[in-house]
């Protein structure tokens, strides 16, 4: 079985799920396929092309680290999130997100805030997709005439440190309330990290989007973070998908595909809320973590410390729903995100949203729906197919 690289600077973040969406592809197309982590071999990567002899190699380059190639000779390359010399190089294969769109669903959710202000916070032309995001962000505010501010971080890539010594003084500066676009969401943490530190009301004086959307990451930040979901696991399949074809005609005409974003999951950064009550914050990050663990309403109750009628009370004031209300709303959202997988057999999904009964589930999804799931799945068929970061 031919073998190919799947070569990155670290296995982390995103690149797990890049990785995970080229094994699927692999598995389908009879290929074998081995992840190279740069940062750990002690090797140069000439040996390790030597010693593999790949059909073919993936470049993740997010990290900006792989722009030279000159160690892989005639071995098929395509580059996935590559630096802006390589995305613009007319004989370089190339898989990139979509930082337009990205962009789009990002403002599009910070105007809803109503927010007077607006701020991206990024990296400079070094790192490619935060730049292309800038600019897009740029570009839509100035044609809705809104004032915006932009901070380019032109430090190391991973230097947190750096990046929160530069973020702090342009927070603090910020007209408000600002609606605030961070390049990805370990940004966006530094930016909640400094707004609790320094006393900054979020979500209220800031509203905050990040980028990635990784569950583990966002919903046990504090807020809980609203965060474009990218779609890694397509991009690893649409690399490897289209690394077969340059491996089976080394001569065909350059290609450079586009993986577009999945949308966006919108958490308490962005939330409005009538009131600065920090138990309500606190109650709705609870739901968000919880609903589909069996969350009671007077679970939340209880997080209040007061009487069951003023906690519904303050919640309903500064939320428009009853607490119950909200549970189920954030279960509905895990009902729809599972329906649009594929692989996902409907059967279970009333216990993985924290229902007892699949019956009870079924019949509220056609209260509100006014069809059920098989039907809803069948209508919606093509966003599930393009969206299923499961498989």
């Amino acid at each position: 079985m031919k073998t190919i690289l799947f070569v990155i600077d670290m296995l982390s973040g995103s690149r797990v799920h890049k990785l995970a969406g080229a094994r699927e592809a692999c598995s389908h197309l009879g290929y074998h396929i081995e992840e190279i982590e740069t940062s750990r071999i002690e090797d140069p990567i000439e040996k390790v092309i030597r010693y593999w002899a790949p059909a073919g190699c993936i470049l993740d380059d997010s990290g900006n680290n792989m722009s030279d190639t000159s160690a892989y000779a005639d071995v098929p390359l395509v580059h996935l999130d590559p630096s802006e010399s390589v995305l613009s190089s007319p004989h370089a294969f190339t898989v990139s997100s979509d930082n337009r769109q990205i962009a789009d669903l990002a403002v599009a959710e910070l105007v809803k805030t109503g927010c007077k202000h607006f701020a991206f916070l990024g990296w400079d032309k070094h790192i490619a997709w935060s730049y292309r995001r800038q600019e897009r962000f740029c570009e839509l505010l100035k044609r809705m005439n809104r004032p915006f501010s932009v901070m380019n971080d032109t430090s190391t890539f991973y230097d947190k440190t750096m990046l929160a010594t530069m973020s702090r003084p342009f927070l603090a500066e910020l007209p408000r309330p600002c609606g605030i676009f961070a390049a990805n969401d370990d940004f966006a943490a530094t930016v909640l990290d400094i707004c609790t530190t320094d006393g900054i009301r979020i979500p209220g004086d800031m509203f905050i989007v990040g980028v990635d959307d990784d569950p583990v990451v966002c919903d046990n930040l504090r807020p809980s973070l609203s965060s474009v979901r990218p779609g890694f696991v397509n991009a690893g399949r649409i690399a490897m998908s289209l690394l077969a074809k340059l491996i089976d005609n080394p001569r065909m005409p350059v290609e450079k595909k586009v993986y577009h974003p999945f949308g966006l999951t919108s958490r308490l950064s962005t939330r409005l809320v009538n009131a600065h009550s920090k138990r309500v914050l606190s109650a709705l990050d609870l739901i968000r973590r919880e609903a589909c663990n069996g969350l009671k309403a007077s679970d939340v109750v209880m997080s209040f410390g007061t009487s069951e009628r003023q906690a519904e009370i303050e919640f309903k004031n500064a939320t428009g729903k009853r607490i119950t209300q909200e549970i189920t709303d954030v279960r509905f959202e895990h009902v729809i995100e599972l329906l649009k997988r594929p692989s996902q057999t409907i059967a279970p999904i009333a216990n993985l949203c924290g229902w007892d009964s699949d019956i009870y589930l079924k019949r509220l999804f056609k209260q509100r729906f006014g069809m059920s799931m098989r039907e809803w799945r069948r209508l919606n068929q093509g966003s599930a197919n393009a969206s299923d970061p499961a498989t």
